[in-house]
């Protein structure tokens, strides 16, 4: 959320930017997940032999475009871009029935894939939308701080950010439990349907993981902020604005803010390494993909 701020004296200058991208915002990792296995589970023919391994292809090649697609704007999301639209029709969640065989199998799952990656990404769009708005990167300027007009905005900003980090984990969760409740109709009627449940599963679970701890760390940064506008404002009469930065006449005051500012450093350095661990997902999903296809 906030990048590295200037190190000093005294009375140096502090300013929090915000960081690159809306961390926040991500297309559900559970909707890659069960995609990969499926398509590595049917592209090495474990459940099919040769002849209907043959015939699925088709439906194959367009489960890995879709999951690519997902790939894609999943990237295009962590760098704060806005993401294209999926292509093709989505099917409607009520046409999600139990599938009589694999070829139906995997044509049913690419529907409803598209179908819930197509909404979550509408509305998790929406929200990135509205975090812009916000102009995280002003939150802690110190001319904001500096005056109550501007304390006041910063902290309406900070609450109103940590609502829509809240709406956009109850986005993505809900995405998941329609995903898992609607492969559990469309595998019902199948051999190995326990197999396949578990295994996509598993894999949701692993980068639902990573989703909670990113907006775990983003919601603490955010009541960080929180308590450095609650400390300029309880300090105020021992601050003033100097050269561009707060100067503060008691070295308490000054100690204080400090201990906040490199927590949400910390902050920010976990946030970088938590997007790189999920960079090196994408590029691990994609080369399932890409091992598996035809």
């Amino acid at each position: 959320m906030f990048a590295n701020v200037r190190t000093g004296g005294r009375t140096a200058p502090r300013r929090i930017a915000a960081q690159r991208g809306q961390g926040q915002i991500w297309l559900v990792w559970g909707l890659i997940g069960a995609a990969v296995v499926l398509a590595v589970l049917f592209g090495a023919g474990v459940y099919v032999g040769v002849k209907r391994q043959q015939n699925n292809e088709r439906e194959l090649a367009a489960l890995r475009a879709t999951g690519n697609e997902l790939i894609e704007q999943q990237r295009r999301l962590a760098n704060g871009k806005t993401a294209a639209p999926l292509t093709g029709r989505a099917s409607k969640a009520a046409n999600t029935v139990p599938a009589r065989n694999n070829t139906e199998l995997l044509r049913g799952f690419n529907a409803l894939l598209r179908d819930v990656a197509s909404r979550t990404q509408q509305r998790q769009q929406e929200v990135a939308a509205e975090v812009a708005a916000l102009q995280l990167d002003q939150l802690l300027a110190p001319e904001r701080l500096a005056s109550a007009a501007g304390r006041r905005a910063s902290r309406e900003a900070a609450q109103r950010y940590m609502q829509l980090i809240d709406r956009s984990a109850a986005i993505a969760e809900q995405a998941r439990s329609e995903l898992r409740q609607r492969s559990q109709v469309l595998v019902s009627q199948l051999p190995q349907r326990d197999t396949l449940l578990g295994q996509m599963q598993s894999s949701a679970s692993e980068r639902a993981a990573l989703e909670k701890q990113m907006v775990r760390n983003q919601r603490e940064t955010a009541e960080l902020s929180l308590q450095i506008v609650d400390l300029v404002e309880r300090a105020r009469a021992r601050i003033q604005l100097q050269d561009g930065g707060l100067a503060f006449t008691r070295q308490q005051d000054l100690d204080a803010y400090n201990r906040l500012i490199e927590r949400i450093q910390a902050g920010d350095r976990e946030q970088q390494r938590l997007e790189r661990l999920n960079a090196a997902l994408l590029a691990k999903a994609q080369a399932r993909f890409a091992a598996h296809g035809p």
